[in-house]
């Protein structure tokens, strides 16, 4: 064989959708296109580094002395953390966490600067729940606490005509969102997963802590019992308990630039005098940004369209890949056992720093769904070649259409929402999946020699009176 002999193939042009530019090469020529000197570091001579701070994320380091004629700093942009921002200790007036070393998230304890006065109560909308709904209001009331509802919860209660809640009437108010938003000390939720997605939609900025008690469908996120209510409102209230910050994302869309100069030029001409004016910028600069915090998923999908979704993906400014299919999810740890988990991501403990990139349906056997670090800004932008519109909602809710060129960022929100723990961390988590959604539930392999455990014979039995007491009641019933 000749060594020096080529053979030659026919190279294939093939778009497979990938950045054209690597990690390594977008920050060194940043660092080259904006003139920065990179220089060797001076080994001998020590000196503290001045930083810089020209915006929210981006850093300079300033040059330092020369030492021979030689420069002994290199200058370029830091890159953004993958840490997840740090985030608020203060929920509501009155809530913050109990000081422990290290900072330990798996014993954070609630802490009261002092003991709470105003209590809002929200519950799964139907009779099922009104006589508990009831029964927690006048306990409330008759501890003198001031007792918050929902405007139509206020409308309905029989206040004329029930002796007891007219006797506390003065301490229970009509929850006015705008107003009495940092008023509230406790939140009760009593309902299901969609009842705390509620009180996250209502309270998207400081959240007080959240006490769930399980009255809905599923209770995936909300561990307690209604019959023990007494005994745990009085451990909350001495602030001995465990609390769980459940991290949210910022969701933010802004529309594409072709669109705000066709809107703005819309307006602008309809508008015949210079108050018009100021209201259509205000209303335009409204409908240019809309932010959301979400619990649980932002989903972008296609929506009511018969054509596939075509979104641009960005991470940190740099392009990772186009995503064709029904639609991309982008999950906080906690909404990783909801819409995530049923479009096939793995579950994350909600401690865990993170964010779940899942496509829904992709049109890709190698598109798998992926768990990014948190501090990381994510970027979806409607393609330009998509055929129709995207949709965007936010934990089911607050429905937007996309249009092209728009984009939406999403980041880890530095406002979680610290839902109080039956046990601690782990073990509600580990306790909802085992009962909840029956993770792991299969018959246990039998031993070689034929016999059994003990622990099966007590299955056994516990099965078999199981049976016999339901065909006892079928029975007694015909």
């Amino acid at each position: 064989m000749n060594d020096n002999v080529n053979y030659h193939s026919p190279q294939r042009t093939v778009n497979y959708q990938r950045r054209s530019v690597s990690v390594g090469e977008s920050s060194l020529q940043t660092c080259l296109d904006d003139g920065f000197e990179i220089c060797g570091e001076n080994q001998t001579t020590k000196y503290a580094l001045n930083i810089e701070q020209l915006d929210e994320n981006d850093y300079i380091c300033a040059p330092l002395p020369r030492s021979n004629n030689q420069p002994t700093a290199k200058t370029c942009w830091r890159a953004r953390s993958a840490f997840a921002p740090s985030p608020k200790s203060n929920f509501g007036p009155k809530g913050t966490l109990k000081k422990v070393q290290n900072n330990d998230q798996l014993i954070q304890r609630l802490h009261w600067i002092s003991p709470p006065y105003n209590i809002l109560i929200i519950r799964k909308p139907g009779p099922q729940t009104m006589p508990e709904f009831r029964e927690l209001i006048l306990k409330l009331l008759k501890r003198r606490l001031n007792v918050y509802i929902e405007i139509s919860e206020h409308m309905h209660l029989p206040f004329a005509t029930d002796i007891e809640l007219k006797e506390h009437a003065e301490r229970c108010h009509a929850f006015d969102h705008e107003n009495d938003f940092f008023k509230i000390d406790l939140i009760i939720c009593m309902g299901g997963d969609g009842t705390l997605l509620h009180v996250s939609n209502i309270f998207q900025k400081s959240c007080p802590p959240v006490l769930s008690f399980s009255m809905g469908s599923l209770g995936f996120l909300t561990p307690f019992d209604f019959k023990h209510h007494e005994k745990i409102l009085n451990e909350v209230v001495s602030g001995n308990v465990a609390v769980l910050l459940r991290t949210r994302l910022k969701c933010s869309i802004v529309k594409g630039l072709k669109r705000q100069s066709l809107s703005a030029a819309s307006l602008l001409s309809t508008s015949s005098d210079d108050t018009t004016n100021e209201e259509t910028n205000k209303h335009t600069n409204k409908d240019d940004k809309i932010s959301h915090l979400a619990l649980n998923e932002v989903v972008i999908d296609r929506g009511p369209n018969s054509y596939l979704s075509n979104l641009d993906l960005y991470i940190n400014d740099r392009f990772i890949t186009k995503v064709q299919g029904d639609g991309l999810i982008v999950s906080t740890p906690t909404g990783s056992t909801a819409y995530a988990m049923a479009a096939g991501s793995s579950m994350v403990h909600p401690n865990v720093p993170a964010m779940v990139i899942c496509p829904i349906c992709p049109h890709s056997l190698s598109f798998r769904p992926i768990v990014v670090p948190a501090g990381i800004e994510l970027k979806v932008k409607v393609s330009e070649e998509t055929r129709l519109t995207a949709w965007l909602s936010v934990d089911g809710r607050n429905r937007h259409e996309l249009h092209q060129q728009d984009c939406v960022h999403i980041t880890t929100s530095v406002y979680p929402v610290p839902s109080i723990c039956r046990f601690d961390q782990l073990g509600d988590w580990f306790e909802s999946l085992a009962d909840i959604l029956h993770w792991n539930l299969r018959k246990s392999q039998g031993r070689l020699d034929g016999s059994h455990s003990p622990q099966h014979d007590v299955q056994l039995h516990e099965d078999q009176t199981k049976k016999s007491s339901s065909t006892e009641t079928t029975s007694s019933s015909t």
